[in-house]
C-alpha cells in the first residue's frame, strides 16, 4: 500500500525524502543519548573539516546538507540519463535512507565526501559516451576519483574502475587512458608538493596516506536492531540484484552500459570496504550509490504486489528502529 502510494505520488516521495533525512539527523543531533561524533577520521579530511567537531549543531547541519546535495545530484544523474525510463525521486529517497540508517552515519566523515566526488566522476563518464574525443571527460573523471581518494584512501581502487568504465563507455583509445591516469594523479601531486614545501614528503606518504589504512578495526558485535537491519537489507539486495540483472537488456545501449557500470561499482565498492581501516557503517557509504539505484529499479518496477511492499515496509521499520533506539 505505502509503496504503491509513493510510486504514483512523486511529490509526496520528494517531501518524504527530505523529511526522513532531516528527521533522522536532527533526532540523533538533539537526543540526550546521541551517538558520539566521528573523531577518528582520515588525515586529509581533518585538514578541511576537523574544526566541525567542535561545533556539534553546525556539524549536523553541514553533514545533512552534504547528504541532500549528493542525493539529489545522484537523482538528477539517473533522471537525466533516463536510467529508469521515467522521472522519479526513488534514487534520492533510497540514497538518503541508506546514508542515514545508522546513528554512526549522522555526522560528516571521509567516505561521505569521497562519495560526492564519485558521483561527479560517474557524470563525466556518462557524458563521454559516443563523443569523438573525450579527453576532457575522462581526465575530469580521473581527477574526481583522485580527490575522492585523498579524502578516503580505500577509494584508490576505483582507478581500476575508471579504466574499466572507459572500456565499457568507449572504444580503446590509449590517450584517454593516459589522460585518466594524469587526472587521477594530479591531486596527489598537488598534495605532495604542498607537503614538500611546508613539511616533509614523508609526512604526506606515511602520515597522510599509509596511516589512513594502516590500522584495522572490526565490528562484529551487533544489537538486535542492527541484525534486523542487516537481514532486511540483504533480502532486499538479493531481490533487487536478481531483478536488476534480468532487466539490463530492456534498456537502450547507453543505459545498458551505465547499468553494467553500476555492477562494477558494487564490486570495487566491496573491495574498498574490505581494505577500509575501520569496517563499520561508514565504510559502506561508498556502496550507497549503486545500491540506491538497484533498490529504486526494483521497488519502482517490480510487478509483485506483496513481496516488494513487505520488503519496503521492512526497510523503513528497520531504519527507524536503528535511529530511534
Amino acid at each position: 500500500m505505502l509503496l504503491r502510494i509513493l510510486r504514483s505520488n512523486p511529490i509526496l516521495l520528494l517531501v518524504l525524502s527530505i523529511l526522513a533525512g532531516a528527521g533522522a539527523w536532527f533526532w540523533i543531533a538533539f537526543s540526550p543519548a546521541r551517538y558520539a561524533f566521528y573523531i577518528n577520521t582520515g588525515p586529509i579530511f581533518n585538514v578541511f573539516f576537523g574544526w566541525l567537531i567542535k561545533l556539534p549543531v553546525l556539524n549536523i547541519i553541514f553533514g545533512l546538507l552534504v547528504i541532500l546535495l549528493q542525493a539529489f545530484s545522484w537523482n538528477a544523474f539517473v533522471n537525466n540519463n533516463s536510467l529508469l525510463k521515467q522521472s522519479t525521486y526513488f534514487p534520492a529517497f533510497f540514497f538518503i535512507l541508506l546514508a542515514s540508517c545508522r546513528p554512526s552515519l549522522i555526522c560528516p566523515y571521509p567516505s561521505m565526501f569521497a562519495t560526492l566526488f564519485l558521483i561527479l566522476a560517474m557524470r563525466r563518464l556518462a557524458a563521454s559516451y559516443k563523443k569523438e574525443k573525450a579527453l576532457s571527460e575522462v581526465f575530469d573523471a580521473g581527477l574526481f576519483i583522485g580527490i575522492a581518494s585523498l579524502f578516503y584512501v580505500p577509494v584508490m581502487v576505483f582507478l581500476l574502475f575508471l579504466w574499466i568504465a572507459i572500456l565499457i563507455m568507449r572504444s580503446l583509445i590509449w590517450r584517454e587512458w593516459v589522460a585518466a591516469v594524469i587526472g587521477f594523479a594530479l591531486p596527489f601531486g598537488f598534495a605532495l608538493a604542498y607537503y614538500t614545501l611546508f613539511f616533509t614528503p614523508e609526512k604526506f606518504w606515511y602520515e597522510k596516506l599509509l596511516m589512513a589504512v594502516g590500522t584495522y578495526r572490526l565490528h562484529w558485535s551487533f544489537s538486535w536492531q542492527q541484525w534486523f537491519l542487516l537481514i532486511t537489507m540483504i533480502c532486499a539486495c538479493i531481490a533487487g540484484v536478481w531483478f536488476y540483472i534480468n532487466k539490463i537488456t530492456d534498456n537502450v545501449l547507453k543505459a545498458q552500459k551505465i547499468w553494467i557500470l553500476m555492477l562494477w561499482f558494487i564490486f570495487f565498492g566491496a573491495v574498498s570496504v574490505f581494505i577500509a581501516p575501520e569496517r563499520d557503517a561508514r565504510s559502506l557509504m561508498i556502496m550507497v550509490l549503486p545500491v540506491s539505484f538497484i533498490f529504486s529499479n526494483y521497488f519502482l518496477k517490480a510487478k509483485s504486489k506483496v513481496w516488494p511492499e513487505f520488503l519496503f515496509l521492512g526497510i523503513i521499520i528497520a531504519v527507524a528502529l536503528n535511529i530511534i533506539f
